[in-house]
């Protein structure tokens, strides 16, 4: 794998993307101070904006919600935010593809029809699960030669309707769908470097440290400029501080913290395992003869490793192949292994949406290195990003505790607020909740998660457990113990600390 050729790679699509989506910001009346000097106005079956009618229904929403989040952050964040989070869609797909774990959605025909296989196939009739008014735009697109806005159009659809990517990078049905850059097939935009570029060889695919090297390579620009920002006294806000310590591993030093954990632990309980001979990093008790310790685990399914500061999932990954053999070791099967392995040995935080999405989607290729069809399964890793802030009434916590827990609310009412600084503290924010209060929690939200598998959830309790499940997600990992606990801590002086 050349770093080398694949940072250049990564930081020429984040220029490429930001100047896409920064057009974006402009066409829809936004400027770098974030006044707004244009409006959607709603109509029926569509919307109208500069005095022209459009028949997508569902723009005003995603606009009210561009609208919020200009409220909360700066323009500049928010287009790094959009920029970033296609990117991770659009490398997403192509490690999927080169896997052969879904057909070629952009790359092209061939060397000499340099026509994303999607838009190919559009152009013959095959249009994929679009909506009905969408077929409707498509086919005008397709009848005006307006390749860009069909493809844009197809391409949105397609992550929309993907559910792995749905899965992992969220729904599509947001405010970074208007911010799409709309010189995707451009000469020099992000599809030709996706598709010409010799920066990521064809094996290089293959290895799930790509995503973290590309993660790294990605932002180092950002990076540069917060260190610069330091220079000039100023503080990391929340939004710089992922830029500035997000530093990718090499695989050699994370084998040794995972052999040395997660390994120790397993042959404390099994010390005759022929896995001791296949850890390269593992350091031998210094006094071998006498060490005879008690083992903490009963079972492989108790084995849990949390990464706390889990950047693009590296550590659990590596975790992950040592973990299997242990599985195999005992006697499972490969699909229960790989699924046991998701469900109950592995745990990440960050305080960075996009570095954990890349760390579930680490994880799930991985696991698919095993047993693919995980991949179309609802299972997900139990990795979270801190959520953005949020005030809960007391009515919501008491909804949500319902009749017979409204004695607790005070305390969890105490934990929603701390958690408002997750962003900014991440995994170092200690919660302190006693035993009986964290039980009762996690009742009443399985209760609830068990109704939203049924669909049974009424409209209150759907919009209750929509804006509080990021939080219990993280109250749980936070309140609970693990058996090893591995990670590269964030690296960043006190002096920039805010």
């Amino acid at each position: 794998m050349n770093t080398n050729k694949i940072k250049t790679f990564a930081k020429k699509a984040r220029i490429i993307l930001l100047k896409g989506v920064q057009q974006r910001m402009a066409y829809w009346g936004i400027d770098k101070h974030s006044n707004i000097t244009e409006d959607v106005t709603p109509v029926s079956g569509g919307y109208m904006f500069r005095g022209e009618v459009y028949n997508d229904h569902t723009v005003p929403k995603k606009w009210q919600n561009l609208k919020s989040a200009l409220a909360r952050h700066t323009v500049d964040d928010i287009i790094e935010e959009a920029a970033y989070t296609w990117f991770n869609r659009l490398i997403a797909i192509k490690i999927l593809s080169k896997n052969g774990y879904i057909d070629p959605v952009y790359e092209y025909v061939s060397d000499e029809l340099k026509d994303p296989v999607i838009l190919h196939k559009a152009r013959k009739g095959d249009t994929g699960k679009l909506r009905d008014d969408e077929k409707k735009i498509l086919n005008q697109y397709l009848v005006d030669n307006s390749d860009e806005e069909a493809f844009a159009l197809l391409l949105t659809a397609y992550c929309r309707n993907q559910k792995l990517l749905n899965r992992v990078f969220g729904h599509i049905d947001d405010y970074t769908e208007l911010l799409l850059p709309n010189n995707l097939l451009s000469s020099g935009g992000i599809i030709e470097l996706l598709n010409d570029s010799d920066a990521i060889e064809e094996e290089d695919y293959k290895e799930v440290e790509l995503i973290g090297w590309l993660y790294q390579f990605y932002i180092s620009d950002k990076k540069d400029e917060v260190f610069a920002s330091f220079k000039k006294k100023k503080k990391a806000r929340p939004e710089d501080i992922p830029a500035v310590t997000q530093i990718f591993t090499p695989k050699w030093i994370v084998k040794y913290m995972v052999e040395n954990t997660v390994g120790r632990i397993w042959l404390d309980k099994h010390p005759d395992s022929p896995i001791r001979n296949e850890m390269k990093y593992f350091v031998e008790p210094s006094d071998k003869e006498n060490y005879n310790p008690e083992p903490i685990i009963d079972d492989i399914t108790q084995l849990t490793l949390l990464d706390p500061a889990v950047g693009s999932g590296h550590i659990l990954v590596v975790g992950f192949d040592l973990i299997m053999k242990m599985y195999k070791e005992e006697g499972y099967s490969t699909r229960n292994a790989v699924e046991s392995i998701i469900k109950n040995n592995l745990y990440g935080l960050d305080i960075d949406d996009r570095a954990a999405q890349l760390a579930n989607f680490a994880v799930l290729i991985k696991a698919a290195s095993y047993y693919p069809d995980i991949l179309n399964s609802d299972i997900m890793p139990n990795v979270y990003s801190f959520p953005e802030a949020a005030n809960f009434t007391q009515g919501e916590i008491y909804r949500f505790l319902d009749e017979d827990a409204k004695q607790y609310a005070d305390e969890l009412e105490w934990a929603l607020k701390e958690l408002n600084q997750g962003k900014n503290i991440g995994s170092a924010l200690i919660l302190n909740l006693k035993n009986d209060v964290i039980d009762v929690i996690k009742k009443h939200y399985y209760t609830l998660k068990e109704k939203v598998s049924k669909d049974e959830l009424d409209i209150e309790e759907q919009i209750i457990y929509t804006k509080i499940k990021p939080f219990i997600d993280i109250l749980m990992t936070l309140s609970s113990k693990y058996h090893s606990v591995v990670t590269n801590p964030p690296y960043m002086g006190q002096k920039n600390m805010n």
